[in-house]
C-alpha cells in the first residue's frame, strides 16, 4: 500500500509543528511514552505500542504525531477503519503538513471511498499545482467514482499544468466514450492522430473502436498503418493478416501471418493456429520449416510446438524428424495419448520395432486401459520372437477393447503370427482365420496367412487362393509376389516359382527375403554356383534366416528358419 511505508522522522520530531501555530510542551511522561511506543513499533510489538501512543494522547488528545503513529500500527494490523479515523485526526490537528493529508486520501483510495479521496486530492492539488501525483490522484479517483464530468476537468487542468500527450487524449477518449459522446471522442483521437503522427497507441485504439464498431475497412486501413508504425506488434500482424486471407488477398495475408508468428503480442495457442492454417492452406509452403523450427527454439519446453513441427515433417514425409519431434512433445507433456498413438504407428509402418517396443511398454504404463499400446507391443514382441509374452500383451489388449472391429481382427492377425512362431499351427490357423472373418478385405492378413501355410503346412491350395485374391487387388507388389513365390516353391514347382520371384525381384531388386528365395529356386534348378551368388548376396542384405549360412557352408537348401 502507497502510505505503509512512513519515514520514523516524522515519529521522533512528534514535537514540530507547521505553520504559526504555537509549539505544545509535553511532558518527560509524554515524551517517555512516545519513544518507547516507538521502540515497540519498531519490534513489532503492536498492541504495546498501541498502549503507549494511547498514554499520549490521553496527555494531548490533538497530538498530530501520536495520531499518525496509531495509524501506521493500524495498518499494520490491516485494520483500515482505525487507520483511517487517527490519520484524519492528525490531519485535523496539523492542517498545513501535506503529507498527513495524503497519506489519508490514499487511504481513502484504499479503502474504495473514491469520492472522498478525489476531493482530498484535489485539495491537495490547488496547494502544489506543480505535483502531478495529486492532479493524477484526483483523475483517478473521479475515474473509479464514475464522475466523468469531474475526471474531464482534472484532465484539463493536468494538460494546462504539464503539457498535452499522447497518454492524455487515450484517456480523454475512453472517458467520452464512457459518457455516451461517442461523436466527440472519435473527432478527439483522430485529431490527436494527426498531432501525435505514428503513435501506435493511439492506432490500435483507432483498430480496436473501428473493429467493435464492424467498420472492417476503416479498421484494416488503421491496421496498415499500425503495422507500419509498430512492425514489431504480432497482435496487429495476426490481425491484418487474418483480414486479408478473409478478403482473399491471400499473398498478404499470408506474409503477415507468418510475420506475426517470430513476433511478441500474440500468445503460443494463436501462433499455432496461424501454423495450422498455413499447412491447411498451403502443404509445401517454402517456408512451413524455418516457422516450425522457429516454434521449437522459441518454446524449447512447450509439447505444442514439438507437434507442430511432427506435424509438419509428417506432411512433408520425412518421417523419422516427424517421429522425434513427437517424442519430444511426449518428453515435456507425457500425458498426450493422440500423440503417443501417432508415435507407435509411425513406428509400427515403418517397421522400427526396437523403438516400437521401447515406446509401447511407456504408453502401457501411462495408459494402461487403452488397447492399441498392448497390440502394439504384441507386435514388438512377435519380432523380437518372444511369442508367449506377445501372446500375453495380446490378450490383454483384447480385455480392453470395445466396439472396435478393425483393431480386434489385427490383434487376432498377431495373435495368429505369436501362434505360428510357437509352432502351434492349428491355433495360428484358427485366429488367422477370425482376423479374415473380421477383415476379410484385409489382404495384409491374407498374405501373411498364405505366406505361414506355405512355410509350416501343406495346405497350399488354400494358401495359393488367398495370394491370388490378394494379387487381384495389388498385382504390382514386389511383397505379395514374393509370397506366391513361395507358395509355388515350397509346393515342389520351382519353375514358375523363379518365374514369379524374378517379377518380384524387378519391383524390389535389393529385398532380402526376395535375394535367397532366387537362390533356393537356382539351387532346385541345379544352378549351384547362381544359387549361392544369391544366398551370398543375401547374406549382405542381412537376411535374418538362421539357416542361411549352413546353405552357403555346405552348398545345398535347408527350409529357412526364422
Amino acid at each position: 500500500m502507497r502510505f505503509i511505508t512512513i519515514s520514523f522522522l516524522v515519529l521522533c520530531l512528534f514535537s514540530c509543528r507547521t505553520g504559526k501555530e504555537t509549539k505544545r510542551v509535553h511532558s518527560s511522561t509524554f515524551i517517555k511514552n512516545f519513544h518507547e511506543g516507538v521502540r515497540l513499533k519498531l519490534n513489532f510489538e503492536l498492541e504495546p505500542a498501541i498502549d503507549k501512543f494511547n498514554l499520549c494522547l490521553k496527555e494531548d488528545p490533538m497530538d498530530d504525531a501520536s495520531h499518525f503513529a496509531l495509524a501506521q500500527l493500524y495498518l499494520m494490523k490491516n485494520d483500515l477503519q482505525r487507520a483511517a479515523i487517527h490519520t484524519k485526526q492528525a490531519s485535523d490537528s496539523d492542517p498545513a503538513n501535506l503529507y498527513y493529508l495524503s497519506e489519508l486520501a490514499f487511504m481513502h483510495q484504499e479503502m474504495k471511498e473514491y469520492q472522498n479521496a478525489a476531493l482530498i486530492f484535489e485539495k491537495l492539488a490547488k496547494n502544489n499545482l506543480r505535483n502531478p501525483e495529486y492532479q493524477y490522484g484526483a483523475f483517478e479517483n473521479w475515474l473509479k467514482a464514475e464522475k466523468n464530468d469531474k475526471a474531464l476537468k482534472c484532465l484539463e487542468s493536468i494538460e494546462k499544468h504539464f503539457g498535452g500527450s499522447s497518454e492524455l487524449e487515450l484517456k480523454r477518449f475512453q472517458l467520452l466514450l464512457k459518457s455516451g459522446q461517442e461523436k466527440t471522442a472519435l473527432e478527439g483521437l483522430l485529431t490527436a492522430k494527426n498531432k501525435y503522427p505514428g503513435d501506435p497507441t493511439i492506432i490500435a485504439n483507432l483498430v480496436d473502436y473501428y473493429m467493435q464498431k464492424k467498420q472492417y475497412e476503416s479498421g484494416m486501413k488503421m491496421l496498415q498503418e499500425l503495422v507500419l508504425a509498430d512492425p514489431d506488434n504480432g497482435l496487429a500482424l495476426y490481425m491484418l493478416g487474418d483480414m486479408e486471407m478473409q478478403i482473399g488477398n491471400e499473398q498478404q495475408g499470408l506474409k503477415h501471418l507468418k510475420e506475426a508468428i517470430r513476433k511478441e503480442g500474440i500468445s503460443l495457442d494463436q501462433k499455432m493456429e496461424i501454423l495450422i492454417s498455413i499447412q491447411n492452406f498451403k502443404v509445401t509452403d517454402s517456408d512451413m520449416q524455418a516457422l516450425v523450427e522457429y516454434m521449437v527454439t522459441r518454446y524449447p519446453k512447450e509439447p505444442k510446438a514439438h507437434s507442430i513441427r511432427g506435424d509438419y515433417y509428417f506432411k512433408a514425409e520425412k518421417l523419422k524428424e516427424a517421429t522425434e519431434s513427437y517424442k519430444n512433445a511426449v518428453k515435456f507433456e507425457p500425458n498426450l495419448y493422440p500423440i503417443w498413438n501417432q508415435i507407435l504407428l509411425l513406428e509400427y509402418q515403418n517397421q522400427w520395432y526396437d523403438s516400437l517396443f521401447v515406446d509401447s511398454e511407456k504408453c502401457i504404463e501411462l495408459f494402461p486401459i487403452q488397447t492399441a499400446p498392448y497390440f502394439f507391443n504384441g507386435v514388438a514382441r512377435n519380432q523380437k520372437k518372444q511369442y508367449s509374452e506377445a501372446l500375453s500383451k495380446l490378450k490383454e489388449g483384447l480385455d480392453l477393447l470395445i466396439n472396435d472391429e478393425t483393431l480386434e481382427a489385427e490383434i487376432f492377425g498377431q495373435m495368429g503370427e505369436s501362434y505360428f512362431g510357437l509352432k502351434d499351427v492349428q491355433n495360428g490357423k484358427l485366429f488367422y482365420d477370425k482376423a479374415i472373418e473380421k477383415k476379410p478385405t484385409n489382404i495384409l492378413f491374407k498374405n501373411n496367412y498364405a505366406f505361414r501355410l506355405a512355410l509350416f503346412t501343406n495346405e497350399y491350395e488354400k494358401a495359393e487362393k488367398l495370394i491370388d485374391e490378394v494379387l487381384s487387388i495389388s498385382p504390382k507388389d514386389g511383397r505379395f509376389l514374393d509370397t506366391k513365390g513361395w507358395i509355388l516353391f515350397s509346393s515342389g514347382k520351382y519353375a514358375a516359382a523363379n518365374e514369379v520371384f524374378n517379377q518380384a525381384n524387378a519391383l524390389l531388386p535389393n529385398d532380402k527375403g526376395i535375394t535367397e528365395h532366387l537362390g533356393d529356386c537356382a539351387f532346385k534348378l541345379g544352378q549351384k554356383d547362381k544359387a549361392i551368388e544369391f544366398w551370398l548376396k543375401a547374406k549382405e542384405l542381412k537376411s535374418t534366416n538362421m539357416n542361411l549360412d549352413k546353405k552357403i557352408q555346405n552348398k545345398a537348401f535347408y527350409d529357412p528358419i526364422y
